[in-house]
């Protein structure tokens, strides 16, 4: 279940579909709560749902300092589906470019460059190769 997750967390971070998917999005961050497959399966559906989940910007903040790599992957994909009404996930985007995972790194890049251009960096963090 987590593998689907992620391979899902890899089709366009920060395009959200027109269309996007009505999601519960209580019981979403009640889920955000639980154990690692949960968090995957509620980041995914709150990425899938997009703008319509701005609610639980500020729950999944928190989760891009989850101690597994890839919560916090998922989260930084989350929060860039979201788009612009997450930008009070921007401070904690950008300290996530020195996340010890490249994916995360990656992730972060491109949740900022959904959310707001201006802060991702111009070029390749040190941890991102081209």
């Amino acid at each position: 279940m987590l593998f689907f997750a992620l391979v899902l967390s890899l089709l366009g971070c920060g395009e959200s579909s027109p269309e996007a998917k009505k999601v519960d999005v209580a019981a979403q961050i009640a889920a955000l709560k639980g154990s690692i497959d949960s968090k995957a399966n509620a980041l995914t559906e709150l990425a899938a749902g997009g703008l319509s989940c701005q609610a639980a910007v500020k729950d999944i903040i928190p989760l891009l300092k989850d101690e597994d790599a890839s919560v916090r992957r998922l989260a930084a994909y989350a929060l860039g589906e979201i788009g612009v009404a997450a930008k009070a996930a921007v401070p904690e985007l950008t300290q996530m470019l020195q996340d010890s995972d490249m994916n995360a790194v990656t992730a972060a890049i491109n949740a900022l460059r959904a959310i707001d251009p201006s802060k991702a960096p111009k070029e390749a963090t040190p941890n991102v190769t081209q």
